[in-house]
């Protein structure tokens, strides 16, 4: 009978550890979707801090002060995203030349979807020019009250970057200071027995994170610059935009190499009177996307993150869920460093072997 007991005093603790553990979690999830404009900055601020921080230790043992040295890194990688935007601004603006064209073609295709409808579903072309207008009208009302919207949000997100520019700084130039804050807490609560593999976990997560987005960045470098020369001899017109708009895309895992295949077939098929080019243009994305998942990925970034693709398809989708675009892109260093995390902690070691790719 005192067996009996035992066990189920066993069952019954280890049902309130989990039903514990799945209240915390629903719990963190909540916080993280409610509290997004405050967690979102943060955490991409101290991503990209753990991707500078080796540049500021180079700039450091040259004698430069910590605070200057974390400027000077912003500072450059500012400049970069701001030469990108720039680029991208005039590329649209050569684009918008060309809306003439692209009217045109969709006025063709207009007529010839008009006659398709009349042809198979005898319903009036006139009947449907006047839906058409309709659509096209309620669509511009709501148009036109977005518009001081878009506005409040272009401020909005200039507010955004300032602060997370400042989060960044910060975090370079106090990092020992927060390195130590975590061995301490190691300290209070684990002991002294723990302190040297705390140090080694937080080294591999300013390691793991600090790879991951240069490997992510440097990837997006070397296809903007494939996808802009591809483009360019096929003959597509706004090459530059379009290879840099695809490379970008190409940040959100598996989803972003398709999306920016589609906008350029798209493209080609509005301003193209023959099929010959998109059908180059998605043959060209095939063969790079290809190159990419089982060559380019895997040598650049693969070592740096070893998630299964089941759980990085996973983070994906929740990270839609509960940071929107930022979740896709920033759920998987966020669960590259769990791991690292769960790969360190004997209890935690059975969940860092399922989310691993090895």
């Amino acid at each position: 009978m005192g067996i009996e007991i035992s066990k189920d005093g066993k069952r019954s603790s280890g049902l309130k550890d989990l039903n514990q553990f799945l209240l915390l979690l629903v719990l963190v999830f909540v916080v993280m979707h409610y509290a997004q404009d405050f967690l979102i900055p943060v955490a991409i601020s101290g991503l990209v801090a753990m991707m500078l921080v080796p540049v500021c230790r180079v700039l450091e043992r040259w004698n430069i002060h910590r605070g200057i040295a974390a400027g000077i890194c912003v500072l450059i990688t500012l400049l970069v995203i701001l030469g990108v935007v720039y680029i991208l601004i005039n590329e649209v603006i050569g684009l918008s030349k060309g809306i003439a064209v692209i009217g045109n073609r969709l006025n063709l295709l207009l007529e010839s979807t008009y006659n398709f409808i009349l042809e198979h579903f005898q319903y009036p072309i006139d009947k449907q020019r006047e839906y058409l207008q309709k659509q096209i009208s309620g669509l511009s009302e709501s148009s036109a009250k977005y518009v001081g919207g878009i506005f409040v949000s272009i401020l909005g997100g200039l507010a955004k970057l300032l602060i997370m520019t400042t989060y960044t700084v910060l975090f370079l130039i106090y990092r020992s200071r927060i390195k130590r804050f975590v061995l301490m807490l190691v300290v209070r609560y684990s002991g002294r027995k723990d302190l040297e593999e705390a140090k080694t976990v937080v080294e591999k997560i300013t390691g793991v994170a600090s790879s991951y987005l240069s490997g992510v960045f440097l990837v997006v470098l070397i296809l903007s610059i494939v996808y802009t020369i591809g483009l360019f001899i096929i003959g597509v017109e706004n090459a530059l935009f379009f290879g840099l708009l695809a490379a970008l895309i190409n940040i959100i895992p598996y989803i972003g190499s398709v999306g920016g295949a589609i906008i350029v077939v798209i493209y080609t098929l509005i301003t193209r009177d023959t099929l010959t080019t998109p059908i180059v243009v998605a043959v060209f994305f095939t063969a790079i996307q290809q190159i990419d998942s089982y060559f380019l990925t895997p040598k650049i970034t693969g070592g740096m993150v070893q998630l299964s693709p089941l759980f990085t398809i996973m983070a994906l989708l929740l990270g839609a869920m509960v940071w929107g675009l930022a979740g896709m892109i920033m759920f998987i260093p966020l669960l590259g460093v769990l791991k690292v995390i769960f790969d360190h902690v004997e209890e935690l070691k059975p969940y860092g072997y399922l989310i691993g790719d090895k």
